[in-house]
């Protein structure tokens, strides 16, 4: 059954922050970052989308005052690790982390070298995009999108098993919706289905 729009249309405010539902969702990733003195740092992020095949690049939105934003500026690398829903409310709770722990308690994500970058990768997560900075622009005093090629890529191999549907359905990532609240791509499929 195909839902037709009712036609009628209402103005709501610009800020995104009042947008229910919000007609722009963004994929959550965890982005590990590593500080110049090789803290490693992670950071749940939903501003983030491919801007380029040629070569392969995104683009990753932040404050310019967050430790994610500092530490791909000062060391040019970063990598986006993509968890699935088995880890939502993990990477919800856990928001924000700086590895080792400072309260002494274990770190809440197992760190593995990644194969062409400097910073580490989750490996709890379902797939990771090894990243080198770019090129960065500031928006405002607040906000800067950082600009990543991407120098590597690696998914779990049991996600590539079955067909491009059933790969998706197995990935299962994660979609911030608005505050408190994020979904699951549980189904794909094709135009023609």
């Amino acid at each position: 059954m195909i839902r037709r729009s009712s036609g009628k249309k209402v103005e709501v405010p610009v800020d995104k922050a009042a947008w229910h539902p919000s007609p722009l969702m963004g994929q959550i990733v965890l982005v590990s970052s590593r500080s110049v003195a090789g803290d490693v740092h992670v950071a749940a992020k939903s501003w983030i989308s491919m801007v380029a095949s040629e070569p392969p690049t995104l683009c990753l939105a932040c404050r310019v005052s967050h430790r994610t934003a500092i530490n791909i500026l000062e060391t040019r690398e970063f990598v986006v690790n993509i968890p699935g829903e088995d880890l939502g409310t993990r990477v919800w709770e856990a928001a924000e982390t700086l590895l080792p722990s400072s309260d002494g308690e274990g770190p809440p994500w197992s760190m593995s070298p990644s194969a062409r970058v400097a910073v580490p990768r989750i490996q709890e997560c379902r797939a990771h995009i090894e990243c080198a900075l770019d090129s960065s622009k500031r928006f405002n005093s607040e906000e800067v999108a950082l600009f990543g090629r991407i120098v590597g890529v690696s998914i779990d191999e049991e996600l590539l098993r079955g067909t491009p549907p059933e790969r998706y359905r197995h990935m299962r990532p994660l979609i911030f919706l608005e505050e408190g609240l994020f979904g699951v791509v549980d189904g794909a499929r094709r135009p023609e289905d």
